[in-house]
């Protein structure tokens, strides 16, 4: 057995303790290479000054996984109620890392959360994912656009880093969506 060390991820801000950073944040999804000895952490990397454009960005981008939790908190219940076990685990995930991008879009902004607004969902595994599906590609197609307009270095990262994350979700959609379980 190795030695545990402390490592944080550079898109959530989260730390992780393991011997080595996971291959994906279990907090935001963000791949390993977001992830650095907590030692060499500096948080004066987060201190710079956001654009118009940019808070405008990061307002709509906010607005974007807000939605998508409650949708996602929507489709994981309605699982549940099915006793739909993947169904219930995979809505759930999301729901919790769709809720941690909101929670690092705060950070940037420096404003309290707003609350969470109910969206509607379908009973139906199938048509949640395919929802979902929707939901993850309209947000890749406007962080890829958040990105290319930033002039922040921290927050082009921040939104590319996003785009990969969402990428891996609707993925995890299309597979489901060719083949249940």
């Amino acid at each position: 057995m190795g030695k545990v060390r402390v490592f944080r991820c550079r898109v959530c801000r989260d730390p992780y303790i393991g011997e080595e950073p996971p291959s994906r944040c279990p907090f935001c999804g963000a791949l390993a290479c977001y992830f650095v000895p907590a030692q060499e952490w500096n948080p004066s990397e987060y201190l710079f000054k956001i654009s118009d454009l940019s808070r405008a960005n990061l307002k709509a981008a906010l607005e974007l996984e807000l939605n998508n939790t409650a949708f996602y908190l929507c489709a994981m219940n309605a699982a549940e109620r099915n006793g739909d076990e993947y169904g219930y685990a995979k809505f759930k995930a999301l729901k919790k890392v769709e809720n941690e991008h909101a929670d690092a879009i705060l950070k940037f902004l420096r404003i309290e959360k707003p609350e969470l607004k109910p969206i509607p969902c379908s009973k139906e595994f199938e048509r949640n994912t395919q929802e979902g599906w929707d939901r993850e590609d309209r947000a890749i197609k406007a962080y890829a656009k958040f990105a290319k307009e930033a002039s922040e270095l921290q927050l082009r990262q921040f939104f590319e880093a996003l785009v990969e994350i969402e990428t891996d979700h609707l993925e995890l959609h299309s597979e489901n969506m060719q083949k249940r379980y």
